[in-house]
């Protein structure tokens, strides 16, 4: 009959001639809980320096975000697209173009295609546009003159309901909360933490 002793060590529990750290359930946790506090903090970094990013590059390059929620530009920016544009000289348009204009009689955006630019006897800097959607058999009715207008450089489809998703009130709100309670989790001490902050004793 084989027998196991049992016997108090300074750093952990002998049994059977094996050492246990009696804190090592603990340190895991701990280390666990410090690897998911690291990611969190991570994540919250890469968020907050993209956000930072875009709104230095568009403060500086004249840049704004199009969401697409209608289907004029099927299929190449389709309803839920969205495209990052440029504040453009009119001057500076081609025939092709995707602009973002005024309607006049409606004072809302409309992105379409530019099929024809005439210029303005009574201003250098402005054009005459003719738009169409992508989709539409016909031009729009009317012509809108511009002495600039944003200019579509990329797009992606899906990425424009995301963006609006986002934006609804209760989505903002739980947002806001989780993401005021990731900050303050990530930052509070851990108990290793707060170990490390306390002096030894002499």
């Amino acid at each position: 009959m084989t027998t196991h002793t049992t016997t108090d060590a300074e750093d952990g529990t002998t049994v059977g001639g094996d050492v246990v750290d009696s804190g090592g359930a603990v340190t895991d946790g701990a280390s666990r809980v410090d690897r998911i506090r690291d990611a969190v903090i991570t994540v919250l970094g890469i968020v907050g320096i993209i956000t930072i990013a875009w709104l230095i590059a568009a403060w500086l390059f004249g840049l704004s975000l199009v969401v697409f929620v209608t289907g004029s530009m099927t299929p190449t920016m389709p309803v839920g697209a969205a495209a990052i544009s440029q504040a453009t000289a009119a001057a500076d348009l081609e025939v092709g173009d995707v602009v973002t204009v005024t309607r006049p009689d409606t004072g809302q955006p409309v992105t379409h295609r530019i099929v024809a630019i005439d210029t303005v006897t009574t201003s250098a800097d402005a054009r005459e546009l003719t738009l169409q959607g992508d989709d539409n058999d016909f031009a729009d009715t009317q012509t809108y003159r511009v002495d600039e207008a944003p200019r579509v450089l990329v797009s992606a489809p899906g990425v424009g309901s995301v963006v609006l998703w986002a934006q609804t009130p209760i989505v903002m709100i739980a947002g806001s909360i989780l993401i005021a309670s990731a900050i303050a989790w990530a930052l509070w001490p851990t108990g290793n933490r707060r170990e490390d902050a306390e002096p030894d004793e002499a």
